[in-house]
C-alpha cells in the first residue's frame, strides 16, 4: 500500500492519471489478481478521497476518476472497446 501511495503522490501528481493505463499486472500467480487488483482500487479511492476532502477535485469528478483508473483506461489502452 505505501508504494501504491509513493505512485499516487509523485507520477500521478506530475503525469496526471490519464496518462496512464491505470492497473496493470504482469503476476503470473493468476488466482493472486483478483486481490492485487482489490487493493490498488481501495488505494485509488482513499487518495482519490484525500483529494476531494482538500478541495482539490469535486466529488462527481472523482467518480469518474476512480471508474477511468479501474476499467476505462485499461480498456481504451488495450484496445478492448
Amino acid at each position: 500500500m505505501n508504494g501504491m501511495r509513493r505512485y499516487f503522490d509523485q507520477v500521478i501528481e506530475t503525469a496526471g492519471l490519464y496518462n496512464t493505463v491505470g492497473f496493470n499486472d504482469d503476476t503470473r500467480a493468476f488466482p493472486s489478481i483478483p486481490a492485487r487488483h482489490e487493493l490498488w482500487r481501495r488505494v485509488s479511492a482513499d487518495w482519490l478521497a484525500g483529494l476531494v476532502i482538500r478541495g482539490i477535485v469535486d466529488t462527481e469528478d472523482a467518480q469518474s476518476m476512480i471508474y477511468d483508473s479501474a476499467y476505462r483506461l485499461a480498456k481504451k489502452t488495450y484496445k478492448l472497446e
